[in-house]
């Protein structure tokens, strides 16, 4: 029994260290090459419309903010309005050449369909 622990003990690190040495560069390399590719096919998006609902902050804002940068015509929607306003006003300043600004509550479905129709 300890013969085989002794075995274990150096066979398995061994093991785990080549696998790495073999298995990371080649896995390495595929990472660059798809992140290259996604940032040379990022999506056009200039003249055409964004729809972005709960943008006043976070995510939405930042979503709100790239797609102004690319050009894109933007529809915000946000239960806060004067929030809604001041980041309008910065999607304007990065490019977006127009953008609509819309308050409504998306969790009530008469708001939801307001906005929608």
């Amino acid at each position: 029994m300890a013969s085989i622990h002794k075995l274990l003990n150096i066979v398995l690190p061994l093991t785990a260290i080549i696998s790495i040495l073999v298995i990371l560069p080649p896995y390495l390399v595929f990472k660059l090459l798809s992140y290259i590719k996604r940032s040379m096919l990022t999506e056009n998006v200039a003249g055409k419309v964004g729809f972005i609902t709960g943008e006043s902050s976070g995510i939405g804002e930042g979503l709100a903010y790239e797609y102004a940068r690319r050009g894109a015509r933007l529809a915000l929607v946000a239960r806060r309005e004067d929030r809604l306003r001041v980041v309008a006003d910065k999607a304007r300043e990065l490019g977006s050449p127009e953008v609509f600004v819309i308050r409504a509550d998306v969790a009530k479905v008469e708001e939801c369909t307001r906005v929608a129709f």
